[in-house]
């Protein structure tokens, strides 16, 4: 039965999780740059002003009764107050500083929404469209080329997972071919990469692979247990 890959499960949710909180931040900035910050700076102002406005005709009232328009003008800032500690409680709106509105749109919706949204989704469409095939003849189908099974003289198992603790060991082996060309073979993105290049080595090395790629112990001829 041939053998083909699909997409790592890890592989797919991991970069999903990546993009989905990456567009999260990118929803969030974008609220903050849009509505939050210069609805912030617009309370602030409209705060400092009545402020300034009550103030100044409190001490105008030490002098001179104050006129209607005056009186209209204390009435206004008044309601301003009041208003807007309704709605802020007893924080008073700080004027946002110059750098949050810029910070928001360049770090949060451009570097997490425009930017980071894509650089995780890619790697999932572009390994989801790139697949493995081993057919039952030993054929193998990469997604540049048909390899027959006669074209594959050897295979690289120097850094697949070795037992030694060899730290350049990864889940990767490389297929080698009778005119010198290396086909990677990369178990950490790809399901069921580990069943193709154990298909391959077991033909090739019997004594020393088995058919899911586990290393068989010389000294008692079974496979070792998974790392």
């Amino acid at each position: 039965m041939a053998i083909q890959t699909t997409i790592q499960p890890f592989t797919l949710w991991r970069s999903l999780g990546f993009a989905t909180l990456c567009a999260t931040f990118a929803v969030w900035g974008w609220y903050d740059y849009e509505v939050k910050i210069p609805r912030l700076e617009k309370d602030s102002s409209a705060y400092m002003a009545a402020k300034d406005t009550r103030a100044s005709l409190q001490k105008a009232a030490e002098g001179a009764p104050l006129n209607e328009a005056q009186l209209k003008q204390m009435k206004d800032a008044e309601t301003v107050l009041a208003d807007i500690k309704d709605r802020y409680g007893s924080a008073v709106p700080n004027k946002p500083a110059a750098y949050d509105r810029p910070m928001q749109l360049w770090l949060y919706v451009v570097g997490c929404g425009v930017l980071g949204v894509p650089s995780f989704l890619w790697p999932v469409i572009r390994t989801s469209r790139r697949t493995y095939r081993l057919d039952d003849d030993g054929t193998l189908h990469t997604p540049d080329a048909r390899i027959g099974a006669d074209e594959i003289v050897e295979i690289d198992m120097s850094r697949w997972c070795s037992p030694s603790g060899d730290r350049r060991s990864t889940w990767t082996a490389k297929a080698v071919l009778n005119d010198g060309r290396r086909v990677l073979l990369d178990d950490h993105d790809f399901k069921n990469m580990h069943l193709i290049i154990g298909a391959i080595a077991n033909r090739l090395y019997p004594d020393q692979w088995t058919i899911e790629a586990k290393r068989i112990d010389s000294s008692t001829s079974k496979p070792s247990e998974p790392i």
